[in-house]
C-alpha cells in the first residue's frame, strides 16, 4: 500500500484542518484499548503500551491514524494492586462503544481495534458485534499475537521460559514479552519511565514456578484455563499478590541495556508487521463492508435496525 508522508500519525498531535485533509482520502483508525494495573517491576501502563506500538507501526504501514489513551478499563484479576485502576465491563463496553459510534460519524469507517490484555477481549468482541447490528458496519478486532499465530509467523503465545526463543533478521535473541512492551515505551518516546537497575526498590520477587501462567497460590488454575482461548477468562478470579501478576521485574536491567533490549524488540515487531499481509487485510476490511451494504442489506429487511438517530448516535430513538 502506498501511504502519504504525514507528520505524525498520533490522532491527538494532528490539528483538525490535518485529521480533516486525511478523511478526504481514508477512512482507518487504530485503537489500542489498554488497562493501568499493577504489573511487578513494569509501569501500571505496560500492557497498553504494547498495543499501543503495534498501533503506531501499523498505522504507518496502512496509511492510518491511531487513538492513544485509550486506557482505563476493566483489569480483571489484578484489582488487588492499589496502582490498578477499575473501570466495570459494562461502562468498558459503553465507552468503546459511543468512541466507535463518534470515530464513524467523523468518517473513520475502517476500525481496528487492538486488545492488550486478557479483560479488554471480553468486553471488545461483543462490543463490536453489537455495534456491527446496529450499524451494519464492521470493524476489526486485531489481537496481534493470535494473528502472527494463525499466519505462521511466529508460534503460539508461551510463557515457558525455557522455549526457544525467536531472533531477529540480524541474529539478536527476543524476549517476545519484555522486549516489545520496552519498544511500546521506546517508540512512544517514553523509555524514561521504565525504572532501571537500582532506581526503584522493590520488594523481593514472590516464588513461583516460572513455567507456569498461573503462579502457585492456586495451581489448579492452569487446568481451568485450558477451558477458553487465551485472551478470554474461563472464571473470574483476583491474585493474592500484586507481583503475582504475570511479568518479572526488569530491574537487574541497566538504563543502557534497557534501551538495547527496546531497540531489539522494535526490530522484531516491524519485522512481524513486514509479515503480517496488512495491506491484504484492510482491503478484506474494505470488501466486506461493501459486502454488507451492496448484497445482504439490499435483501433482507428483517436484519437489526440501528437504534439510534442517525443525527445524534448516542440518542435511542422512542
Amino acid at each position: 500500500m502506498k501511504t502519504t508522508k504525514m507528520r505524525t500519525r498520533t490522532y491527538t498531535d494532528l490539528t483538525n484542518y490535518e485529521i480533516e485533509q486525511y478523511l478526504q482520502r481514508n477512512d482507518i483508525i487504530v485503537i489500542p484499548v489498554g488497562n493501568c494495573e499493577t504489573h511487578a517491576g513494569y509501569p501500571v501502563d505496560c500492557e497498553f503500551v504494547m498495543a499501543e506500538g503495534y498501533a503506531r507501526l501499523i498505522a504507518e504501514k496502512v496509511d492510518g491514524l491511531f487513538l492513544p489513551n485509550v486506557v482505563y478499563f476493566n483489569p480483571g484479576g489484578t484489582q488487588i494492586g492499589r496502582g490498578t485502576v477499575h473501570m466495570s465491563m459494562t461502562e468498558s463496553f459503553r465507552y468503546t462503544k459511543q468512541l466507535a459510534y463518534s470515530l464513524l460519524n467523523q468518517g473513520f469507517k475502517r476500525q481496528i481495534w487492538i486488545p492488550s490484555h486478557m479483560p479488554t477481549t471480553q468486553f471488545l468482541l461483543p462490543m463490536i458485534t453489537e455495534f456491527f447490528d446496529e450499524t451494519k458496519v464492521p470493524m476489526l478486532f486485531l489481537d496481534v499475537n493470535s494473528y502472527f499465530s494463525n499466519l505462521g509467523i511466529v508460534p503460539p503465545m508461551s510463557f515457558d521460559p525455557n522455549a526457544p526463543k525467536p531472533r531477529t533478521k540480524s541474529g539478536r535473541e527476543v524476549n517476545p514479552l519484555n522486549d516489545v512492551m520496552l519498544a511500546g515505551y521506546r517508540l512512544a518516546k517514553r523509555l524514561e519511565a521504565v525504572p532501571a537497575k537500582g532506581e526503584v526498590e522493590f520488594p523481593s520477587a514472590p516464588e513461583k514456578d516460572p513455567t507456569e501462567f498461573f503462579p502457585n497460590w492456586f495451581p489448579e488454575y492452569d487446568l481451568l484455563g485450558k477451558c477458553s482461548p487465551f485472551m478470554t477468562a474461563p472464571a473470574p478470579f483476583y491474585y493474592s499478590k500484586p507481583d503475582d501478576h504475570i511479568g518479572p521485574p526488569i530491574t537487574e536491567f541497566t538504563r543502557r541495556e534497557l534501551e538495547e533490549r527496546a531497540a531489539i524488540g522494535e526490530e522484531y515487531m516491524r519485522e512481524l508487521l513486514d509479515k503480517a499481509r496488512l495491506d491484504e487485510l484492510m482491503l478484506a476490511l474494505r470488501h466486506l463492508q461493501e459486502y454488507m451494504r451492496e448484497i445482504v442489506e439490499q435483501h433482507y429487511d428483517h436484519l437489526p435496525k440501528n437504534p439510534y438517530s442517525c443525527v445524534n448516535p448516542f440518542y435511542r430513538a422512542k
